[in-house]
């Protein structure tokens, strides 16, 4: 018996150690994130300040058009190990053309870490959401943001007009959906693997459109700087934004 209480003892302890040592390494991992480059960002918050108005807390960023009608709106959702307000700059840019945008903060900067986003941003502001609920919202994402998006919105198809794609791909299928999917990647793009983006093309809704920054890269969807591993950029940070925020507006309002 005391043999028995021994194994079972030495189970147990090796068993708390594998979770210490995995929960260290989680957190080792998520510590290394893409900070916000704040050089861009205040540089664009500047310039459309006038016309967008921005709002934040502990749960995210909230940009709300000034003087003109809301056309529709884009719950953002930013993409993996980078810091969310790195966002912040593309979703200046898209709310002075009159979308109501929201950027949820996401634990440990992976947004599959909570899917439902966007369900918390509804829960805590309840009487705002009523009042733009005729509005066409939409779900959007940044690489691994976008595939948490599409595995969110497979579930709640009857809430969102369509997806929104920044260096991305649906993991889950769409095709028999009445979704709207855009889908906008940068040419010099190295980091989105281009080998399942064309193959989970069969998970896209027959509503699809496609578009190719020339001279984009993965990371200048948001402002975070160089990312490993991508390519040479052949534009600018800004030039990418303004040109992301240029193809979303026109889709939309098709």
């Amino acid at each position: 018996m005391k043999d028995k209480r021994k194994v079972f003892g030495l189970i147990g302890l090796v068993i708390t150690v594998l979770v210490i040592v995995c929960a260290v390494s989680f957190k080792l991992y998520t510590d290394r994130y893409y900070r916000e480059d704040t050089k861009v960002t205040q540089a664009i918050a500047t310039e459309y300040g006038d016309v967008v108005s921005s709002y934040s807390d502990d749960n995210g960023m909230v940009f709300l058009p000034k003087d003109q009608d809301y056309k529709a709106v884009i719950v953002f959702y930013p993409g993996g190990k980078v810091e969310y307000t790195a966002y912040s700059g593309l979703l200046y840019e898209l709310a002075a053309e009159g979308y109501i945008c929201l950027l949820p903060r996401m634990p440990e900067n992976l947004a599959f870490l909570q899917v439902n986003a966007v369900d918390g941003i509804k829960a805590r502001h309840p009487e705002e959401t009523d009042s733009v609920e005729s509005l066409d919202w939409y779900l959007a994402g940044h690489s691994l943001g976008g595939v948490a998006a599409c595995s969110y919105i497979q579930e709640h198809l009857e809430e969102f007009a369509g997806v929104i794609l920044c260096a991305s791909y649906p993991s889950t299928d769409l095709s028999d959906t009445k979704l709207r999917l855009l889908s906008i990647y940068g040419s010099n793009d190295g980091v989105l693997n281009m080998s399942r983006y064309e193959d989970n093309k069969e998970y896209w809704p027959a509503d699809s459109e496609e578009h190719v920054i020339q001279g984009g890269v993965h990371a200048y969807f948001g402002c975070y700087g160089q990312q490993r591993g991508d390519g040479k950029a052949m534009i600018s940070n800004e030039q990418q934004v303004h040109e992301t925020v240029e193809i979303i507006s026109n889709w939309i309002e098709k």
